[in-house]
């Protein structure tokens, strides 16, 4: 690698912001930046976005970080990791003719059944795409609502695509998307990573209206000059395709083998699983990524515990404190307490029991709801070691990581190792390691993280 005066850029897309990092090719230097964006939640089921309102953010975060790009630099490459599952539509001018239509949108109800067929074989497809899917959200599910009450709509669309191929498509005037990130598109089989041809015909949809898969990590294509006015971006920068939110997530942590898990703790707790027999992750009931099987290294499964921010906002505003620092706290009575909470037992999946729990000083009480958490967590984990998924060492991100009593816990109640890293931005360098590798900075994923490890 030369030591020049190069820079990144990864991009973290989530559903209700996108995330930015800048950082030099040597890892010495870094910025950051964040812009928000809101999903429109109705009654009815509806959770969308206008393109407008979500392109404005993401070129909002390309300008703050070019204003921290150092004059006569060069920036070598951009890639964005999103949570992604969502679809849009296009007409044939490439110009939106519908919203972002988000996975968690439930309007869909019998509409999959009436336009797949009630014996369609979900656990089949399920081994064809890595992800379960339930008849009533994600893409698919708003395909079948759409063929079955306004076919027209696929018929007179030019393209059909997720929100970041959307962004990219902008960029670059190129249409594409990575083996990683079509997972949560439903319409991809993992193995062969060709589009499921009997589903789009069921569907009436040509193969031609979809982004084409390829490689995650390969180059898209390069900025163009209306794209470079619109976000401060270099003219003839590439483009560089890349993955679902939570394999980049690895890859900037360095959870890359079997035996290692990342913790990603937010609104739900999701664990990320390096597997390197896909089968195993199947029988487990996994969601799967490809994550390193285009490279000879393993896939990966992930298990999400629900909610569990919502767990712990509703006991601790119930039990310890209803203001605006309830987690700072909670971690702070918890302290307080020991391993095992005074003998108080909480199952955060049941309702709270006002008679037991009052019995208890609030330190044991938080200490309750915190190891509450661990054990939902320790529970999943027992559950994949009698598949042989069986993890050593975590790492931990995501907010609940910047308390450091968390992975205390979590080491005690598991017997695994749990280091912490990187935090919100883990996403964002991950992605700037596959922008790295993409763009021949980096000769490898490994090199790269090791120049980025004490980026953050």
């Amino acid at each position: 690698m030369e030591n020049l005066k190069t820079y990144l850029i990864g991009l973290d897309i989530g559903t209700s912001s996108v995330k930015g990092v800048l950082v030099s090719s040597d890892g010495k230097e870094h910025f950051t930046a964040r812009s928000e964006f809101k999903y429109t939640y109705r009654g009815d089921g509806t959770v969308e976005i206008s393109t407008e309102k979500y392109i404005k953010a993401c070129y909002s975060l390309f300008k703050d970080l070019m204003q921290n790009l150092p004059a006569g630099s060069n920036l070598a490459g951009i890639c964005a990791t999103s949570a992604s599952g969502n679809i849009l539509f296009l007409d044939e001018n490439n110009k939106p003719t519908t919203p972002i239509i988000n996975w968690q949108d439930t309007r869909t109800t019998n509409e999959t059944d009436l336009v797949l067929g009630e014996n369609f074989d979900t656990d089949a497809y399920f081994r064809s795409t890595g992800w379960a899917f339930d008849k009533k959200t994600f893409p698919l599910a708003t395909l079948c609502r759409y063929k079955y009450h306004h076919p027209e709509v696929i018929e007179n669309s030019s393209m059909l695509c997720m929100s970041t191929e959307y962004l990219y498509y902008l960029l670059t005037g190129e249409w594409g998307i990575g083996t990683s990130a079509a997972t949560p598109f439903y319409l991809v089989d993992q193995r062969s990573g060709k589009y499921n041809t009997a589903v789009l015909e069921t569907l009436g949809l040509s193969e031609k209206k979809l982004p084409p898969v390829k490689r995650t990590g390969s180059i898209l294509g390069y900025v163009t000059e209306e794209a470079s006015r619109e976000t401060s971006l270099p003219v003839g920068t590439p483009i560089i395709l890349g993955t679902f939110d939570h394999p980049s997530a690895a890859r900037g942590v360095g959870i890359r083998r079997e035996g290692q898990l990342l913790l990603s703790c937010g609104t739900s707790w999701v664990g990320f699983y390096p597997i390197n027999d896909r089968d195993k992750a199947v029988s487990a009931k996994m969601l799967i990524d490809p994550f390193l099987s285009e490279q000879n290294g393993p896939w990966a499964g992930m298990i999400s515990i629900p909610s569990v921010s919502a767990r712990i906002e509703k006991y601790t505003r119930r039990y310890i404190a209803d203001d605006n620092n309830i987690y700072n706290t909670l971690t702070e009575l918890s302290a307080k307490s020991e391993n095992g909470a005074g003998g108080l037992i909480i199952d955060l999946t049941q309702e709270p029991d006002d008679k037991i729990i009052l019995k208890y000083p609030k330190h044991h009480i938080a200490r309750a709801i915190m190891e509450g958490v661990v054990k939902l967590l320790a529970a999943e984990i027992d559950r994949l070691a009698s598949f042989g998924i069986i993890v050593k060492e975590a790492v931990m991100v995501g907010g609940p990581s910047e308390r450091p009593l968390w992975s205390e816990i979590i080491a005690e109640k598991t017997g695994m190792t749990v280091r912490v890293m990187h935090g919100a931005f883990a996403g964002a360098i991950g992605a700037a390691i596959v922008a790295g590798v993409g763009c021949s900075i980096f000769e490898s994923e490994e090199e790269a993280y090791d120049v980025f490890a004490g980026v953050i």
